[in-house]
């Protein structure tokens, strides 16, 4: 199985997996605190970093957010927090060292993981497993990213009581194949302000994983004032609920006058669980109905060997 083929059945997995995982976590209600914003702290890298943003604006900006390098630097703000780290794999060196180096300054060290015997999970005082579809290639984020995103709901308390995401998903799919009718860009520009960017953050890094294609993710103020000038005519930006925000609004309608090319993503739920859901799913669709497009036949992070080797290093 192609990385790409275990990306479409992770994607397709979501419905099931998340409401089975929704429904777990609801059963243990007791047997975690809802954690207090104001005393929080949220880290982790790579779509764990955008689901950390994700937590900050689901307590509407009262929890920090931290990338864990910058954290492990200022160890003072830590001093009676609850520092949860989150990391599906668990073998993050710099989480790895983070929950050592916190675990006394801390009230308590909290890893978000898939693996209970981690070793970032036994260096923490608690852990909370996530539960995602997994298969034996490695691919993309997609479940586990999004079963991230309900860890994060249900730790601050904010986890809808059901959750059925089927019709959101099949959404996202005729979105993605209708955007995908545009000639392939030279690179994406994602704009989101609040919760969009936290998700925006996450859809960047599916372009360069599994398109290696660039990406960024630009607040709509920021977006204007030096980034713009960087675009070209093959570029592609994605500005994400432009209905909702309406600096986000603003900036797309500029755009359109310059003739720059633009897509909208739209949510319409109020549920911000959901809300991130849903626009987890419209950029897993959109990169994947891209790279068939783009006839690739791995993710692009998984074919290019040296390349993931250097990330490896870094990152274990």
């Amino acid at each position: 199985m192609s990385s790409l083929d275990a990306m479409r059945r992770s994607i397709d997995s979501q419905p099931s997996t998340l409401s089975t995982y929704s429904d777990e976590l609801h059963r243990h209600r007791s047997e975690y605190a809802t954690l207090k914003p104001t005393r929080t702290i949220f880290t982790g890298s790579g779509d764990s970093y955008s689901a950390a943003l994700f937590a900050s604006e689901l307590s509407n900006g009262r929890l920090l957010a931290f990338d864990p390098y910058e954290l492990s630097k200022k160890t003072w703000i830590a001093e009676e927090k609850n520092i949860v780290i989150i990391s599906v794999s668990g073998k993050t060196k710099t989480n790895i060292k983070l929950a050592k180096k916190l675990r006394r300054k801390a009230r308590a060290v909290v890893a978000v993981t898939s693996d209970p015997y981690s070793p970032l999970a036994l260096k923490c005082d608690d852990t909370l497993i996530l539960d995602h579809h997994k298969e034996n290639v490695p691919t993309a984020g997609t479940s586990s990213y999004t079963s991230s995103l309900l860890a994060c709901g249900f730790l601050l308390g904010k986890l809808p009581r059901t959750l059925d995401v089927s019709k959101t998903l099949a959404g996202a799919w005729t979105w993605a194949e209708k955007a995908a009718k545009r000639s392939i860009p030279t690179s994406f520009t994602v704009i989101g302000s609040g919760l969009e960017h936290a998700i925006g953050y996450y859809g960047g890094l599916k372009f360069n994983e599994v398109l290696g294609i660039s990406a960024t993710c630009q607040y709509p103020e920021e977006f204007g004032h030096a980034y713009l000038f960087s675009l070209k005519k093959t570029d592609s930006i994605v500005c994400m609920n432009p209905d909702h925000d309406p600096k986000t609004h603003a900036v797309s309608e500029e755009l359109r006058k310059s003739h720059l090319r633009t897509l909208s993503v739209q949510s319409r739920s109020r549920d911000l669980v959901l809300r991130g859901v849903e626009l987890a799913f419209y950029f897993q669709c959109f990169a994947y109905v891209l790279a068939g497009k783009k006839g690739l036949k791995e993710c692009a992070y998984v074919s290019d060997k040296k390349r993931l080797a250097t990330s490896s290093a870094m990152i274990y």
